[in-house]
């Protein structure tokens, strides 16, 4: 029997969360409150993925 990995079905990834957003940019619905969503939404992805990121290396 194979190793089964759990397919996200609930979760959007976040390229098609990118692919949404350019569909909206090229349909001339920037500042739409669906545009809105989904630039926070991505926002908040990527600040949550920075933590370590952000933290400042020490001088030497």
């Amino acid at each position: 029997m194979g190793i089964v990995i759990p397919f996200p079905a609930k979760q959007v990834m976040d390229d098609e969360l990118a692919i949404q957003l350019w569909e909206l940019v090229m349909a001339g619905d920037i500042g739409s409150p669906e545009y809105r969503r989904l630039d926070a939404e991505i926002n908040r992805r990527r600040a949550a993925r920075a933590p370590a990121a952000s933290v400042a290396m020490p001088a030497r």
